[in-house]
């Protein structure tokens, strides 16, 4: 039924129709004539005698017809093939000058046709006939988004599945290596190719070059290292300086001072500053090193009442699921250190204010997510996209290695945190990787 949507097909079967209906007519006719020229007895005297010049003509006036309805579907049955033939003129020059590249399989999983973007990329000559695992043997990594920590397939099992299951998997990304040893970053999508009646007669590979971008991703992040590098050296040294400078200052006083309850309080100001540097030492020793996590349930909503009690903080928990109780297993003594920390910024953010915490959480999609919502002002917009990096502070005192340690416990937990602002004050949310966390704890018992 699709072919006689189309005009020209359908313009030849009528003009086909005509003229087998006008080539039965002309046999009808020769047939005819053949059988009054031969057959016919003389006419009787005076009868009306039919020429046969009359039926001659109108045969050959058939036959005039028949031939110019031929000439006609000839000259449709090439136009037809003109347009075909400048269709896929077309359609190879845009291959062949499109930047990405394009690489056919059949049904089979063979090459069957390779733009010159995709053997370039691919640094092969000529590809044609090469299976899929064979096109693709220089794959030595691959990635991909993929819900629920779901393992890539590799280009075999990808081409494999747009064949026979009509899957298509978008943005892969691979490490490849061509048959010359080039290194190269290519990004993959992979299609099934389908008929006009849905049949499937192959799959589609359309590849990217993503090296200079990955190379230009790579150099931005180690310059944005060296610059977090920087300013933690640059915090080190602030700190330190500070104390040296305070120590010494009392040394000098000490040196002068015959008053032993002066001497007594310079001693105590010396003491508190070498508390203060060793302070600064253990937790960015904390942040630097990694640590080794016992996996334990804990008990959330119980420890963030113990850390409200110890920071000062009136904590509300406004809507925790009973689950939460024991869903998230982690080191007990690692996320009491990130909730003080969390509890305890809010509480000098704002000195002299009653701060408030409200809490609320879910568990969904494998992950326990927990929201910290306080009223201590906010972070200045200038800072909050900074606010992990280690000695970064809105504070006049502390030495801005709360939240980063905050930030590195976390991560060490698989989890991932944010921060907004949001009304009266900041927005912390943490999200726990439950599954992964229930298997070490299943794994720890």
């Amino acid at each position: 039924m699709k072919l006689l949507t189309n005009p020209v097909v359908l313009q030849m079967a009528l003009l086909l129709v005509f003229a087998v209906c006008a080539f039965v007519v002309g046999v009808l006719l020769m047939r005819r004539l053949r059988r009054e020229m031969t057959a016919s007895p003389l006419p009787a005297a005076g009868a009306r005698v039919e020429s046969p010049g009359f039926t001659t003509a109108a045969y050959h006036g058939v036959i005039q017809q028949l031939k110019e309805k031929e000439q006609e579907l000839q000259r449709l049955r090439q136009a037809a093939a003109d347009r075909a033939a400048a269709s896929e003129k077309v359609s190879a020059a845009v291959l062949a000058n499109l930047a990405s590249g394009v690489v056919l399989f059949n049904a089979a999983g063979l090459v069957q046709q390779a733009n010159p973007a995709a053997r370039q990329m691919l640094g092969y000559a000529s590809v044609a006939g090469l299976h899929a695992r064979d096109l693709f043997r220089g794959v030595s990594a691959l990635r991909a988004e993929l819900p629920h920590n779901q393992a890539p397939p590799t280009m075999a099992e990808a081409i494999e599945q747009a064949l026979r299951q009509g899957r298509v998997c978008r943005r892969l990304e691979t490490d490849y290596a061509t048959p010359s040893g080039q290194q190269r970053v290519l990004g993959i999508t992979v299609s099934p190719v389908t008929g006009g009646a849905g049949e499937r007669l192959g799959a589609a590979c359309l590849i990217t070059e993503l090296t200079e971008v990955r190379e230009l991703t790579r150099q931005v992040r180690l310059r944005e290292n060296l610059a977090a590098l920087g300013e933690m050296s640059a915090g080190i040294a602030h700190e330190f300086k500070n104390s040296l400078a305070t120590i010494s200052g009392y040394g000098q006083m000490l040196t002068a001072e015959n008053d032993g309850e002066t001497v007594r309080q310079f001693a105590a100001k010396i003491h508190a500053e070498t508390d203060a540097l060793s302070r600064v030492v253990t937790d960015f020793l904390r942040l630097a090193r990694p640590q080794a996590l016992s996996a334990v349930p804990i008990n959330v909503p119980e420890l963030l009442q113990d850390c409200a009690r110890e920071c000062g903080v009136e904590l509300v928990i406004t809507d925790l699921p009973p689950a939460f109780a024991g869903c998230i297993v982690g080191d007990p003594t690692s996320l009491r250190q990130c909730f003080s920390n969390l509890l305890r910024n809010s509480a000098e953010a704002a000195p002299g204010t009653a701060i408030r915490v409200q809490v609320s959480g879910a568990l969904e999609a494998g992950q326990a997510r927990l929201v910290l919502r306080d009223n201590a002002g906010g972070i200045p917009p200038e800072v909050l996209p900074r606010i992990f990096i280690p000695f970064v502070t809105t504070k006049s005192h502390g030495t801005g290695l709360g939240l980063a340690l905050v930030h590195r416990i976390v991560t060490d937990h698989g989890g991932s945190i944010t921060v907004a602002n949001d009304g009266p004050g900041a927005v912390f949310t943490l999200s726990f990787p439950a599954e992964k966390l229930e298997k070490k704890a299943a794994e720890a018992g």
